[in-house]
């Protein structure tokens, strides 16, 4: 599923929604989709079980006294919703479901081969629908809202024989989801990629669902004040509003921002992914905005050309300037945006946020195509020199074309997952150790500099000659290899009566801008041991 944020960027107020479970994988489920349409979803913490589960209840009574217990435990009138799984095994099944809401101790006390010899039993039907319930608590709603997804399909015939997912905990062999085939689909729900699995996935529909209808709330919680009357001002008891204040998360005075690029299967989504499990994290995917940009502009960008003509159109920091006015209203401890194309992105970004860290996560280009080959979803691209003419086609946006001259922290990730997640923890909790703008100013940098001091086209024996003059000498050889890596930053000029020249394009003197600013920002980190 690619992040859709409909107009959820464009909201200046949005619900503050609560999910209460003490389930840690469905909470990290819900909060991966609620990331990727734009908002954040929090959880309160208690000290136990948030409520108790009567399974002799029907579904819709059992969670309506779910959202009671709650409220009265923890005295709170926030917008929070409950979830509750349940299953049905027709082979073993009448006029209500087995094993209904008792799925997981049923689980936990079954083995695939009882249920398959049960199963055989009862004739062999085995057909199973699974199914997932919401309850949204709202205040002032005279009713709870229920949302309802499930999912219909069969139990595999033998047991399952695969690894389960590390990043996508649920998606296991060790649940229910390892023994299930949706329809539509010869693979069991657990084995699928993230992605596959988010079509099948019962949980994933309820929770769309309920995003959809938070979605309608939040657009008519930013109508302007023609659109509604105030009946009368109400103004919350002092003790109310202290108690609430004292309920939410804490949130740092200055939330971390990381600006993540990379290439294609570097480990981009996998980081922000991760970091999406833990409390008061918000992930933007830049190329999500840009679509929902020319949606909204009447025009399509299917491929990477399209994208690269829409940013020249309407500015090669357009997506910025939206991910910006978001962050400038954002209450996220931190901030991940991912996806970041073109230097003038960055730029703006750095600009707006100083404490903003460019994060480079790199990978060899091997590894990285046998992660696109896994993955089988771009099916046009199966060969090596394919998958590096893409390579290419994203280095001309700018960004990763120079992405070791701008990054501030560098993160390889060439081995495990859990070496990878040392990582990221690492980047995310350490103090970044400074960097002097000196140590930063590469061949490119410098012949750049030289370039910029000439003020005009010159030829490589000219930049060399300045780079000298300026103390960050360049040998003449040297800037022609430098400036013809990065053709976006710098023209040729190349008469038949003249050398070679070059001459700095009005996208390498932004280059030179954010090179200054990064030097100025003095930060950074490298884990790319």
């Amino acid at each position: 599923m690619r992040p859709h944020y409909g107009n959820s960027l464009a909201f200046e107020r949005i619900l503050n929604v609560y999910f209460y479970t003490s389930n840690a994988d469905k909470l990290f489920q819900a909060r991966l989709m609620f990331v990727r349409h734009g908002y954040l979803l929090r959880h309160f913490k208690g000290h136990r079980e948030p409520y108790d589960e009567d399974y002799s209840l029907p579904t819709e009574q059992m969670l309506s006294r779910a959202i009671q217990q709650v409220n009265a435990e923890f005295g709170i009138k926030s917008i929070f919703f409950v979830e509750d799984t349940s299953l049905r095994l027709e082979a073993l099944s009448e006029s209500s479901d087995f094993p209904g809401l008792k799925v997981k101790e049923w689980f936990a006390s079954s083995t695939f081969e009882g249920v398959d010899r049960l199963i055989r039993e009862k004739g062999g039907d085995r057909r199973a629908v699974v199914k997932s319930d919401i309850a949204l608590y709202v205040p002032n709603l005279s009713h709870i809202v229920f949302f309802h997804g499930e999912t219909a399909g069969e139990v595999a015939q033998s047991p399952p024989a695969f690894s389960g997912s590390t990043q996508y905990p649920w998606l296991t062999p060790t649940t229910f989801n390892g023994w299930f085939i949706p329809d539509g689909t010869t693979k069991r729900l657990g084995e699928m990629e993230f992605e596959d699995a988010l079509a099948f996935d019962f949980r994933a529909k309820s929770l769309t669902k309920l995003i959809a209808r938070l979605e309608e709330m939040n657009a008519a919680l930013n109508v302007s004040p023609s659109f509604y009357t105030v009946r009368r001002p109400e103004i919350a008891h002092p003790q109310e509003q202290l108690a609430f204040r004292e309920l939410l998360p804490r949130e740092e005075s200055e939330p971390q921002i990381l600006l993540v690029i990379g290439h294609k299967c570097a480990g981009k989504t996998t980081l922000s992914d991760y970091l999406v499990e833990h409390d008061g994290v918000m992930v933007f995917e830049a190329s999500s905005v840009l679509r929902q940009l020319a949606t909204d502009a009447g025009e399509g960008v299917e491929t990477a050309d399209d994208a690269f003509s829409f940013l020249r159109e309407h500015g090669l920091d357009c997506v910025a300037e939206v991910i910006a006015k978001y962050l400038a209203r954002a209450k996220a401890n931190l901030n991940v945006i991912t996806g970041l194309r073109t230097v003038e992105e960055i730029f703006l970004l750095v600009q707006w946020f100083p404490q903003a860290r460019i994060v480079l996560v790199d990978s060899d280009a091997r590894t990285r195509f046998e992660r696109h080959l896994r993955r089988a979803r771009d099916t046009d691209v199966r060969l090596f020199s394919e998958f590096q003419k893409q390579d290419e086609k994203q280095a001309a946006f700018g960004a990763l074309r120079v992405a070791t001259e701008i990054a501030t922290d560098v993160i390889r990730n060439d081995g495990t997952l859990e070496q990878y997640r040392e990582k990221i923890d690492a980047l995310v909790s350490k103090h970044p150790k400074p960097l002097h703008g000196s140590e930063r100013k590469s061949e490119l940098h410098r012949t750049l500099l030289a370039l910029d001091a000439i003020a005009e086209a010159a030829t490589c024996e000219q930049i060399s000659a300045k780079a000298s003059d300026l103390g960050i000498p360049v040998r003449k050889y040297n800037t022609n290899r430098a400036l013809k890596s990065a053709p976006e930053f710098a023209e040729r000029v190349k008469r038949s009566d003249h050398l070679l020249q070059y001459k700095l394009t009005a996208r390498g003197q932004r280059l030179l801008d954010l090179l200054s600013v990064i030097g100025k920002s003095g930060t950074g980190t490298d884990s790319s041991g």
